[in-house]
């Protein structure tokens, strides 16, 4: 997924996304639905923005990322590291 960061005229960060050839709106279910299914921004591209802006975005993208891939260790660490009361029958 690449994302597309441009700053306007009103000095307004707007954000979009590609997938393939296809340019289309953010959204944040279309991103988690991708990080889901592919933990990785392929690529960032920005407009009109400042060094330190793009820094402060690529670290938050950066924190976003680490979020799916912590996820990710959970579910594959399994059943025994689940907490005793879900371990429980009835």
């Amino acid at each position: 997924m690449k994302l597309i960061f441009t700053k306007d005229a009103n000095n307004e960060i707007n954000v979009q996304f590609q997938k393939g050839t296809v340019v289309e709106d953010f959204s944040y279910t279309e991103m988690i639905s991708q990080l889901l299914t592919q933990n990785v921004f392929d690529d960032t591209h920005f407009t009109n923005l400042s060094e330190e802006e793009q820094a402060k975005i690529k670290g938050m993208l950066d924190k976003i990322s680490a979020v799916f891939q912590e996820e990710e260790v959970e579910e594959n660490e399994g059943y025994d590291n689940e907490p005793e009361y879900k371990k429980t029958s009835y």
